[in-house]
């Protein structure tokens, strides 16, 4: 056993058409685990300035506010996976002793927020975004 679970209730999305001006949020799910990894593929792109779909995730306590999480990777701004064409990406969300802004380490419930940023009216895009991949991490104790 790997210790790893996916959370099929978050995301499976097998393709989904996101225009411009456009966000969709999946559903809440409870986490499994503190850190997970996140992939999505671009599919097909109709797009013809610099639109880029972002696809982000958020945590919270049980009924609280949403919270956007920070990615370990890609380490550079902006701190979320980004499809800017057809084809695979992904991102991975670790734990972090300290407490930071935005989020690091995963509440009770997470969701994914999906968005086309930039571009102009017609473009859009056909996103599929695979399960998450949780995972704990061992984290040592602050000192």
């Amino acid at each position: 056993m790997c210790g790893c679970q996916n959370s099929y209730g978050i995301t499976n999305i097998p393709g989904r058409r996101i225009s411009y001006g456009e966000t969709f949020y999946t559903d809440w799910v409870p986490r499994g685990g503190d850190c997970a990894i996140l992939r999505a593929e671009g599919l097909i792109k109709t797009a013809a300035g610099g639109s880029t779909v972002r696809i982000s995730l958020q945590t919270r306590s049980e009924e609280g506010t949403a919270s956007d999480m920070d990615t370990f990777y890609p380490s550079s701004s902006p701190k979320l996976l980004e499809i800017s064409g057809t084809g695979l990406a992904r991102a991975i969300y670790l734990a972090k002793a300290s407490s930071v802004s935005p989020v690091r380490g995963f509440l009770e419930q997470v969701r994914a927020k999906i968005t086309v940023y930039g571009g102009a009216a017609g473009d859009y895009y056909v996103v599929r975004i695979f399960p998450l991949v949780f995972f704990d991490n061992s984290i040592p104790a602050a000192s």
